[in-house]
């Protein structure tokens, strides 16, 4: 499983051309594949890079809903149909489709957001911005995470004592 993590600023050429960071591209080889899936987010201004182990499992998540529901439908046409798979050339660069650069409004420099299981292109103006707002946010709502383990809830909104 790969684990994406950190924030890189990269370039992107006029041909759409990108080239992954350094350390994700080391994820994936360590994960023995340069093929990845790529879509643009429904809920923020970002394309989305999944290797395509991990994209397989939102696929086969979609497909347990049962055959024409709506809900299958809809996940169907907005994750699956939506997505390119691209493979890295020898140099770890790869090209982005146009029109998932001129939805997410990328310009020549752009921001990679390792999340885990998956990392994000974004504007880097945006993605600084977007980065921010999820700090602001989380201390807020003063979310935490369990560390705890199976049967744990994950997220924890429930404010914390300072003492």
């Amino acid at each position: 499983m790969t684990q994406f993590v950190g924030t890189h600023t990269g370039k992107l050429d006029r041909k759409g051309r990108i080239s992954v960071p350094a350390p994700f591209r080391a994820e994936l080889e360590a994960a023995a594949t340069n093929q990845l899936v790529f879509r643009t987010s429904h809920t923020h201004p970002c394309i989305e890079a999944r290797s395509r182990p991990v994209f397989q499992k939102i696929v086969d998540g979609i497909q347990d809903l049962p055959h024409f529901s709506e809900e299958r439908e809809l996940l169907e046409a907005t994750l699956i149909s939506g997505s390119e798979m691209l493979k890295l050339d020898s140099e770890g660069r790869l090209v982005l489709p146009e029109e998932m650069i001129a939805e997410c409004e990328l310009g020549d420099q752009v921001a990679f957001l390792g999340k885990g299981d998956r990392f994000e292109i974004w504007n880097e103006a945006a993605a600084r911005a977007h980065i921010a707002d999820s700090k602001k946010r989380v201390r807020e709502l003063r979310l935490t995470v369990s560390a705890s383990g199976a049967g744990a809830s994950p997220l924890n909104t429930t404010p914390r004592s300072v003492p």
